[in-house]
């Protein structure tokens, strides 16, 4: 079945379908960004919790200074209760009360010891009641008074110690909470941007799958009823000997005379003619089509006739359906086998090499020709060239287009040496300049097809062109050949 992509126009809805999905990918990728961001974020509130916490446990000394100080001016206060005679030197005491105090919460570390700072004001505060009582001779009942004022600093102290080290705890447990549901965050963030990347492609998938299946619906029909009503054509692309400019083959391409639209190339309802209800029918209308021509120039043309080759979907190979169909033509209509090639692109070929190898080899043994159409894309193997006995490799018109680069010329000369290795004819199809043709020719190109030599015609201009040959043996310009 003839299709080719090369020579149609396009859909607005499928582009329009495909400038959405470009959208909703940017977009997605823009969500990917923004949880990236949200990631970065995340982690520097997680170390930014980490330092909250730090500085809580290092504050905790300073808090316990400032109850301590507090602590000791309220001793103070109760020693003014002290007789009059006793005041000012309960004064003095409870001062250096207040510095001791002052020294030793400083000293504190970060996790505080409750009852070791009990133990050291206790200590203190029976070094200041010694003091009082033999300085100043104070009454028991004074000195009583100045222990009990010094001990409810210590017991103020350490209460202070408690309650910073609680809320410190309690500080430092939140930041850690706070950092763990940052980070949950983030990581839920990422989860989400994964899951929205994923979920714009397959919207996208689904809104193209969609938009061509709105496209197919009404197109689909109408092919059918070209089917039926003798709207398809062929076309015929002639490929010459790059040597001595002898036309040695014909491509049959299909086209669709419409009735509105005008003629239509392939690249215009391709997609609908490869659907699984179609791709048979029309594939077999195609070769019968082909065959036909093949068998009217072969009764005209004789020796001189051109192989027929015919491009055939992996879709119609399998179930012994292609070969049968052309073993029951050749012997209905007389062709010889030898004018009839096959081609199948590397792509389909190595996608359904399984399915199609039963169908490649019967066609082989009936004595059609075999090409691979497409060489170069990087699809299929070396071992499919060797198990399938193939005639003819056509390298890829991206490769003949780009052919005055360095990285095209290198692919194609590697295509070459390997044909010649394998002893096959090289085809070089969609030759549009006389450099390129001179520089394939050069590297060893056998056979070339395109537009510079003849665009694809009726078979009545064809017809033409075989029956009127202006071969040379030297193709330094091509003013000769038809175009």
């Amino acid at each position: 079945m003839a299709t080719k992509r090369n020579d149609g126009g396009g859909d607005h809805a499928i582009l329009a379908a495909a400038d959405a999905a470009a959208v909703a990918s940017r977009d997605a990728e823009a969500v990917a960004r923004s949880a990236a961001d949200a990631t970065v974020s995340a982690r520097d509130a997680v170390s930014a919790a980490g330092n909250v916490a730090s500085s809580a446990k290092q504050a905790t000394a300073s808090v316990v200074a400032a109850a301590a100080k507090a602590a000791a001016e309220a001793a103070v206060r109760a020693a003014t209760a002290v007789r009059a005679e006793a005041a000012t030197r309960a004064l003095e005491v409870a001062a250096s009360a207040v510095t001791a105090l002052e020294t030793i919460a400083a000293s504190l570390p970060g996790d505080v010891d409750v009852d070791g700072a009990r133990r050291v004001a206790a200590l203190v505060a029976a070094a200041v009641a010694a003091d009082v009582i033999a300085q100043t001779k104070l009454t028991d009942d004074a000195a009583a008074r100045v222990a009990e004022a010094v001990a409810l600093a210590a017991d103020v102290v350490a209460l202070a110690a408690i309650a910073a080290a609680s809320v410190v705890e309690r500080a430092v447990g939140t930041a850690e909470m706070a950092a763990y549901d940052v980070a949950g965050l983030s990581e839920a963030t990422e989860l989400a941007s994964d899951i929205a990347v994923e979920s714009t492609a397959r919207v996208a998938a689904m809104t193209l799958s969609q938009v061509a299946s709105l496209r197919r619906a009404p197109m689909v029909a109408e092919l059918q009823r070209a089917l039926d009503c003798a709207e398809l054509r062929l076309h015929f692309q002639p490929m010459y000997s790059m040597a001595t400019g002898a036309v040695v083959g014909v491509e049959a391409l299909l086209r669709w005379q419409h009735p509105t639209r005008g003629l239509l190339y392939p690249a215009e309802f391709l997609d609908v003619a490869e659907g699984p209800h179609l791709v048979t029918p029309i594939g077999d209308w195609v070769l019968d089509a082909a065959v036909n021509q093949a068998v009217a120039w072969q009764q005209t043309l004789g020796e001189r006739s051109p192989v027929m080759w015919v491009n055939i979907s992996c879709h119609q190979l399998g179930g012994h359906h292609v070969a049968g169909r052309v073993q029951e033509l050749v012997s209905a209509l007389g062709l010889a086998p030898s004018l009839l090639g096959i081609e199948v692109t590397e792509r389909q070929l190595a996608r359904r090499v399984d399915d199609v190898a039963a169908d490649l080899l019967e066609l082989r043994e009936l004595g059609a020709a075999l090409a691979v159409d497409d060489f170069g894309t990087g699809f299929a193997s070396l071992d499919y060239l060797r198990r399938f006995t193939f005639d003819e490799i056509k390298i890829d018109r991206s490769f003949v287009s780009g052919i005055q680069d360095r990285t095209s010329t290198a692919v194609t000369v590697s295509i070459i040496a390997l044909a010649r290795s394998l002893d096959l004819v090289v085809v070089a199809e969609g030759i549009e300049t006389q450099a390129q043709f001179d520089r394939l020719r050069t590297l060893g190109s056998a056979i070339g097809q395109g537009y510079l030599l003849q665009r694809p015609a009726p078979a009545e201009i064809i017809d033409d062109v075989l029956r009127y040959p202006k071969p040379r043996s030297v193709l330094s310009n091509l003013d000769g050949l038809p175009r």
